[in-house]
């Protein structure tokens, strides 16, 4: 299936709008932080000698509760240190956080902590080579799972994009970045007029889907927010794999 109908919303215009107002005030101020403190804790990191060179799971407790207190003091939010020691203790560990409120805060903090260590590591390391970076779709700086990946002017040269820490690396122009299966059979590209310049890639080797952004035709100035803003494409690869599970169910 290449092509899919609109489907429906999952939030409405206004909701988005809001909640980009919210996401942009708090990057503000996640800047601010940036500029008054980022020297002074990059100055206490240790790259490590392999990738990835400087993981989320190494971030300093002390460093992200800094930067988390300060996006909750900006939405008038006041949380207790020991809420927030076990909440990031909790993510860390991969359960659940209940507060989604407080979670989106603390994605927030990481983000911006990670393009700090990002910009640090590539002054540090200067070029990291292709060995570091072909051994998966894990971000070699950062190591989290990559599931955005890029074409970029002028000739459509694929990359793997890391919305954490903003890094960005070639990788093979076709196939899926999550599994690496090649075959162009197992890719289906779904895709909305509302989203143009967009595409959801849909693996049945491995049953996952990414978001292809392709940037001849879509500016972006952050990924971040692209691909919140483009959430009702998940929806819709979800519903794909669904309704694939009923076709081979019914045959079955």
């Amino acid at each position: 299936m290449d092509k899919i109908m609109h489907t429906m919303k999952i939030v409405s215009d206004k909701t988005m709008e809001q909640a980009y107002q919210t996401y942009s005030l708090l990057n503000e101020e996640v800047r601010r932080w940036q500029d008054e403190r980022g020297s002074f804790w990059m100055d206490k990191l240790i790259i490590a000698e392999t990738p990835p060179y400087y993981p989320l799971r190494d971030f300093p407790e002390i460093l992200v509760l800094e930067l988390w207190k300060r996006l909750n003091q900006v939405r008038g939010v006041l949380v207790s240190e020991a809420v927030l020691s076990q909440t990031w203790h909790d993510f860390n560990a991969g359960l659940p956080v209940s507060d989604l409120e407080l979670l989106s805060r603390l994605q927030i903090a990481l983000t911006g902590i990670a393009h700090l260590s990002h910009s640090w590591v590539m002054e540090k390391k200067r070029d990291i080579s292709s060995a570091d970076r072909a051994e998966s779709s894990d971000c070699p700086i950062c190591g989290e799972g990559v599931a955005l990946s890029v074409l970029t002017a002028p000739n459509g040269k694929r990359c793997l994009h890391c919305t954490l820490c903003g890094y960005e690396w070639s990788t093979t122009r076709v196939g899926c970045i999550l599994c690496g299966r090649e075959e162009a059979s197992d890719q289906n590209y779904l895709n909305s007029g509302e989203f143009p310049g967009i595409e959801v890639v849909a693996c049945e080797a491995c049953g996952q889907y990414f978001k292809e952004l392709d940037l001849r035709i879509l500016s972006v100035e952050d990924f971040v927010w692209e691909d919140v803003r483009t959430l009702p494409l998940n929806y819709a690869a979800e519903q794909w794999f669904a309704e694939q599970a009923k076709i081979a169910k019914k045959v079955h």
